[in-house]
Protein backbone atom coordinates (compact mmCIF):
# COMPACT_ATOMS: atom_id res chain seq x y z
CA UNK A 1 0.00 0.00 0.00
CA UNK A 2 1.23 3.42 -1.37
CA UNK A 3 1.53 5.94 1.38
CA UNK A 4 0.60 8.49 -0.91
CA UNK A 5 -0.64 8.32 -4.72
CA UNK A 6 -1.83 10.86 -7.42
CA UNK A 7 -3.40 9.68 -10.51
CA UNK A 8 -3.40 11.89 -13.08
CA UNK A 9 -4.24 14.82 -10.91
CA UNK A 10 -5.48 17.85 -12.55
CA UNK A 11 -6.84 21.16 -11.28
CA UNK A 12 -8.28 24.22 -13.59
CA UNK A 13 -8.96 27.42 -13.08
CA UNK A 14 -11.17 28.80 -16.21
CA UNK A 15 -8.61 27.69 -19.23
CA UNK A 16 -5.65 27.89 -17.11
CA UNK A 17 -3.84 24.75 -15.58
CA UNK A 18 -2.68 24.76 -12.20
CA UNK A 19 -1.81 21.46 -12.45
CA UNK A 20 -1.59 19.16 -14.85
CA UNK A 21 -2.28 15.38 -15.19
CA UNK A 22 0.54 14.60 -12.12
CA UNK A 23 1.04 11.17 -11.52
CA UNK A 24 3.16 9.80 -8.93
CA UNK A 25 3.29 6.91 -5.68
CA UNK A 26 5.18 7.67 -2.50
CA UNK A 27 6.34 4.30 0.00
CA UNK A 28 5.37 4.57 3.67
CA UNK A 29 8.59 6.15 5.46
CA UNK A 30 9.56 8.63 3.01
CA UNK A 31 10.95 11.85 2.54
CA UNK A 32 10.22 13.08 -0.96
CA UNK A 33 11.60 16.81 -1.98
CA UNK A 34 8.81 18.28 -4.03
CA UNK A 35 10.33 21.16 -5.97
CA UNK A 36 9.69 24.01 -7.95
CA UNK A 37 9.53 27.90 -9.08
CA UNK A 38 6.61 29.40 -7.45
CA UNK A 39 3.48 29.12 -8.93
CA UNK A 40 4.09 25.85 -10.42
CA UNK A 41 1.52 23.49 -9.00
CA UNK A 42 2.80 22.80 -6.35
CA UNK A 43 0.65 23.89 -3.21
CA UNK A 44 -2.63 23.18 -5.47
CA UNK A 45 -1.17 19.82 -5.54
CA UNK A 46 -0.52 19.34 -1.73
CA UNK A 47 -3.99 20.96 -1.27
CA UNK A 48 -5.60 18.49 -3.85
CA UNK A 49 -3.69 15.41 -1.44
CA UNK A 50 -4.96 17.22 1.57
CA UNK A 51 -8.57 17.17 0.69
CA UNK A 52 -8.75 20.90 0.71
CA UNK A 53 -10.06 21.80 -2.49
CA UNK A 54 -11.50 19.05 -5.51
CA UNK A 55 -9.68 17.95 -8.65
CA UNK A 56 -10.88 18.45 -11.91
CA UNK A 57 -9.55 15.80 -13.01
CA UNK A 58 -7.75 12.34 -11.90
CA UNK A 59 -7.97 11.31 -8.46
CA UNK A 60 -5.60 10.30 -4.82
CA UNK A 61 -5.21 8.54 -2.31
CA UNK A 62 -3.48 8.55 1.14
CA UNK A 63 -2.65 5.02 3.18
CA UNK A 64 -4.95 3.62 0.31
CA UNK A 65 -7.79 5.22 0.27
CA UNK A 66 -9.70 7.72 -1.62
CA UNK A 67 -9.41 11.25 -0.78
CA UNK A 68 -11.30 12.54 0.89
CA UNK A 69 -11.71 9.97 3.23
CA UNK A 70 -10.81 9.20 6.85
CA UNK A 71 -7.72 8.62 6.52
CA UNK A 72 -7.08 12.25 6.68
CA UNK A 73 -7.21 11.85 10.03
CA UNK A 74 -3.44 10.53 10.04
CA UNK A 75 -2.13 13.55 8.17
CA UNK A 76 -0.78 16.37 9.09
CA UNK A 77 -0.47 19.25 7.17
CA UNK A 78 1.68 22.42 6.81
CA UNK A 79 0.13 24.45 3.44
CA UNK A 80 0.83 28.03 2.67
CA UNK A 81 1.77 29.83 5.61
CA UNK A 82 0.39 29.08 8.93
CA UNK A 83 -2.76 31.02 10.24
CA UNK A 84 -3.18 31.73 14.13
CA UNK A 85 -5.15 33.43 16.47
CA UNK A 86 -3.31 36.16 17.10
CA UNK A 87 -4.52 37.64 20.39
CA UNK A 88 -4.09 33.61 21.62
CA UNK A 89 -0.76 32.51 22.75
CA UNK A 90 1.36 29.75 20.88
CA UNK A 91 0.26 26.86 23.58
CA UNK A 92 -3.44 28.24 23.42
CA UNK A 93 -3.62 27.87 19.63
CA UNK A 94 -2.14 24.48 19.99
CA UNK A 95 -4.73 23.72 22.66
CA UNK A 96 -7.85 24.94 20.57
CA UNK A 97 -6.88 22.88 17.39
CA UNK A 98 -6.29 19.87 19.79
CA UNK A 99 -10.00 20.58 21.02
CA UNK A 100 -10.71 20.14 16.95
CA UNK A 101 -9.42 17.22 16.52
CA UNK A 102 -9.46 15.40 20.01
CA UNK A 103 -7.47 13.03 21.88
CA UNK A 104 -4.80 14.69 22.57
CA UNK A 105 -3.41 15.76 25.82
CA UNK A 106 -1.39 19.24 27.15
CA UNK A 107 1.37 16.98 27.98
CA UNK A 108 2.00 16.15 24.01
CA UNK A 109 1.12 19.37 23.71
CA UNK A 110 4.42 20.94 25.25
CA UNK A 111 6.34 18.11 23.79
CA UNK A 112 5.43 19.35 20.39
CA UNK A 113 6.15 22.81 21.33
CA UNK A 114 9.52 21.42 22.84
CA UNK A 115 10.48 19.68 19.34
CA UNK A 116 10.05 22.56 17.85
CA UNK A 117 12.28 24.70 19.81
CA UNK A 118 9.07 27.08 20.89
CA UNK A 119 8.50 26.17 24.46
CA UNK A 120 10.31 29.19 25.64
CA UNK A 121 7.76 31.52 23.55
CA UNK A 122 4.36 29.17 24.36
CA UNK A 123 3.18 32.08 26.81
CA UNK A 124 3.75 34.90 24.15
CA UNK A 125 0.55 35.69 22.07
CA UNK A 126 0.94 34.84 18.35
CA UNK A 127 0.77 38.78 17.15
CA UNK A 128 4.32 39.27 18.47
CA UNK A 129 5.66 36.24 16.58
CA UNK A 130 8.06 36.60 13.79
CA UNK A 131 7.64 34.49 10.64
CA UNK A 132 9.82 32.16 11.25
CA UNK A 133 8.32 30.87 14.84
CA UNK A 134 5.05 31.03 13.42
CA UNK A 135 6.44 28.60 10.54
CA UNK A 136 7.53 26.67 14.00
CA UNK A 137 4.55 26.64 15.46
CA UNK A 138 2.73 25.85 12.18
CA UNK A 139 5.13 22.39 12.53
CA UNK A 140 4.46 21.58 16.35
CA UNK A 141 0.39 21.92 15.25
CA UNK A 142 0.71 19.85 12.08
CA UNK A 143 2.49 17.20 14.31
CA UNK A 144 -0.06 17.56 17.07
CA UNK A 145 -2.08 13.87 16.29
CA UNK A 146 0.68 11.54 15.67
CA UNK A 147 0.30 11.29 11.83
CA UNK A 148 1.52 8.98 9.37
CA UNK A 149 1.38 11.32 6.72
CA UNK A 150 3.14 14.62 6.72
CA UNK A 151 2.27 17.04 4.15
CA UNK A 152 4.35 20.39 4.40
CA UNK A 153 4.40 23.38 2.04
CA UNK A 154 7.66 25.39 2.29
CA UNK A 155 8.26 25.18 5.88
CA UNK A 156 11.46 27.00 6.25
CA UNK A 157 10.18 30.24 5.28
CA UNK A 158 11.46 32.98 7.32
CA UNK A 159 13.92 30.54 9.54
CA UNK A 160 16.98 31.05 9.41
CA UNK A 161 20.02 28.52 9.07
CA UNK A 162 20.07 27.58 12.35
CA UNK A 163 15.90 27.27 12.74
CA UNK A 164 16.61 25.46 8.99
CA UNK A 165 18.76 22.77 9.98
CA UNK A 166 16.90 22.90 13.29
CA UNK A 167 13.67 21.68 10.93
CA UNK A 168 15.55 19.53 9.05
CA UNK A 169 17.13 17.35 11.83
CA UNK A 170 12.96 17.30 12.94
CA UNK A 171 12.35 16.11 9.94
CA UNK A 172 14.94 13.16 9.82
CA UNK A 173 13.61 12.03 13.25
CA UNK A 174 10.08 12.19 12.07
CA UNK A 175 10.56 10.22 9.07
CA UNK A 176 12.55 7.34 11.19
CA UNK A 177 9.52 6.37 13.35
CA UNK A 178 8.01 5.65 9.93
CA UNK A 179 6.17 8.86 8.87
CA UNK A 180 5.95 9.74 5.18
CA UNK A 181 6.95 13.36 4.44
CA UNK A 182 6.02 15.09 1.15
CA UNK A 183 8.12 18.60 1.71
CA UNK A 184 7.82 21.65 -1.33
CA UNK A 185 10.46 24.18 -1.74
CA UNK A 186 11.70 26.19 -4.58
CA UNK A 187 15.04 25.96 -3.44
CA UNK A 188 17.28 22.63 -3.88
CA UNK A 189 19.65 23.59 -1.46
CA UNK A 190 16.98 23.09 1.39
CA UNK A 191 15.64 20.01 -0.02
CA UNK A 192 19.47 18.47 -0.72
CA UNK A 193 20.54 17.76 2.22
CA UNK A 194 17.27 16.17 3.21
CA UNK A 195 15.73 14.01 0.73
CA UNK A 196 16.84 11.13 -1.51
CA UNK A 197 14.19 11.44 -4.06
CA UNK A 198 12.67 14.69 -5.90
CA UNK A 199 9.71 15.19 -7.77
CA UNK A 200 10.22 18.57 -9.89
CA UNK A 201 7.33 20.25 -11.02
CA UNK A 202 6.70 23.61 -13.75
CA UNK A 203 3.61 25.18 -15.12
CA UNK A 204 1.75 21.99 -13.29
CA UNK A 205 3.40 19.67 -15.46
CA UNK A 206 5.51 16.95 -13.19
CA UNK A 207 9.30 17.02 -15.28
CA UNK A 208 11.02 14.71 -12.87
CA UNK A 209 10.34 11.70 -10.43
CA UNK A 210 13.34 10.34 -9.30
CA UNK A 211 16.53 9.89 -7.44
CA UNK A 212 17.61 13.83 -6.18
CA UNK A 213 21.52 12.47 -7.84
CA UNK A 214 20.22 11.69 -10.96
CA UNK A 215 18.75 14.72 -11.21
CA UNK A 216 21.67 16.92 -10.14
CA UNK A 217 23.86 14.33 -12.86
CA UNK A 218 21.73 15.59 -15.67
CA UNK A 219 22.00 18.99 -15.09
CA UNK A 220 25.68 18.59 -14.82
CA UNK A 221 25.65 17.17 -17.78
CA UNK A 222 25.65 19.69 -21.30
CA UNK A 223 22.58 18.90 -22.84
CA UNK A 224 20.44 20.50 -26.27
CA UNK A 225 17.29 20.22 -27.46
CA UNK A 226 16.58 19.61 -31.24
CA UNK A 227 13.49 20.02 -33.26
CA UNK A 228 13.92 17.21 -36.27
CA UNK A 229 11.59 16.49 -39.27
CA UNK A 230 12.21 13.86 -42.09
CA UNK A 231 10.36 13.06 -45.29
CA UNK A 232 9.74 9.71 -43.94
CA UNK A 233 8.69 10.22 -39.86
CA UNK A 234 8.56 6.49 -39.05
CA UNK A 235 11.92 5.96 -40.34
CA UNK A 236 13.31 9.17 -38.54
CA UNK A 237 11.94 7.48 -35.49
CA UNK A 238 12.92 4.33 -36.06
CA UNK A 239 16.58 5.28 -36.47
CA UNK A 240 16.20 7.16 -33.20
CA UNK A 241 14.82 3.99 -31.17
CA UNK A 242 17.70 2.24 -32.67
CA UNK A 243 20.53 4.73 -31.31
CA UNK A 244 18.21 4.89 -28.13
CA UNK A 245 17.56 8.01 -27.95
CA UNK A 246 14.28 9.25 -26.37
CA UNK A 247 11.86 11.03 -28.67
CA UNK A 248 8.36 13.15 -28.26
CA UNK A 249 6.54 13.04 -31.28
CA UNK A 250 5.11 16.74 -32.14
CA UNK A 251 1.55 17.64 -33.92
CA UNK A 252 2.92 17.57 -37.90
CA UNK A 253 4.89 14.38 -37.91
CA UNK A 254 8.22 16.42 -36.50
CA UNK A 255 9.92 15.16 -33.16
CA UNK A 256 12.05 16.95 -30.34
CA UNK A 257 14.70 14.86 -28.68
CA UNK A 258 17.09 16.20 -25.62
CA UNK A 259 20.96 14.48 -26.26
CA UNK A 260 24.21 15.26 -24.69
CA UNK A 261 26.35 18.40 -26.22
CA UNK A 262 29.19 16.84 -27.89
CA UNK A 263 26.85 13.50 -29.16
CA UNK A 264 24.77 15.82 -31.07
CA UNK A 265 27.23 16.08 -34.29
CA UNK A 266 27.70 12.72 -34.64
CA UNK A 267 24.10 11.61 -34.30
CA UNK A 268 22.37 13.69 -36.65
CA UNK A 269 25.58 12.54 -38.88
CA UNK A 270 24.30 8.91 -38.15
CA UNK A 271 20.79 9.84 -39.10
CA UNK A 272 21.94 11.16 -42.57
CA UNK A 273 24.46 7.88 -43.05
CA UNK A 274 20.84 5.37 -42.31
CA UNK A 275 19.32 6.97 -44.95
CA UNK A 276 17.17 9.80 -43.09
CA UNK A 277 16.37 12.56 -44.90
CA UNK A 278 15.97 15.51 -42.78
CA UNK A 279 14.08 18.47 -43.76
CA UNK A 280 14.94 20.39 -40.65
CA UNK A 281 17.13 20.10 -37.37
CA UNK A 282 16.83 23.13 -35.53
CA UNK A 283 18.00 23.36 -32.02
CA UNK A 284 15.84 24.77 -29.25
CA UNK A 285 17.03 27.05 -26.55
CA UNK A 286 14.69 26.10 -24.32
CA UNK A 287 14.88 22.53 -23.19
CA UNK A 288 13.81 20.10 -20.53
CA UNK A 289 17.50 20.82 -18.86
CA UNK A 290 17.04 24.12 -19.04
CA UNK A 291 13.68 24.23 -17.57
CA UNK A 292 15.62 22.37 -14.35
CA UNK A 293 17.86 25.02 -13.99
CA UNK A 294 15.10 27.41 -13.87
CA UNK A 295 14.06 25.32 -10.59
CA UNK A 296 17.45 25.36 -9.27
CA UNK A 297 17.97 29.12 -9.32
CA UNK A 298 18.74 30.69 -6.07
CA UNK A 299 14.96 32.19 -5.96
CA UNK A 300 13.63 29.51 -8.60
CA UNK A 301 12.24 32.21 -10.84
CA UNK A 302 12.20 31.68 -14.88
CA UNK A 303 15.84 33.80 -15.99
Amino acid sequence: MHAISANNLTKRYGRKHAVDGISFDIEQGEIVGFLGPNGAGKTTTLRMLAGLIKPSKGSSTILGKKVPSASLLDVGTMIEEPSFYPYMSGRDNLRHAAKMHGGVSDRHIDEMLNFVSMDQAATKRVRAYSQGMRQRLGLARALLWQPKVLLLDEPTNGLDPVGIAEIRENLRTIAKEGVTILISSHILAELEKLVERILAVERGKLLYDGPLQQMLKRIDEKTVTYFLEATNADSLRQALSDMAIELTSLDGGGVQVTISQNDAPAILANLIHNGVELIEARRITDNLEGAYLRLLREDGRPV
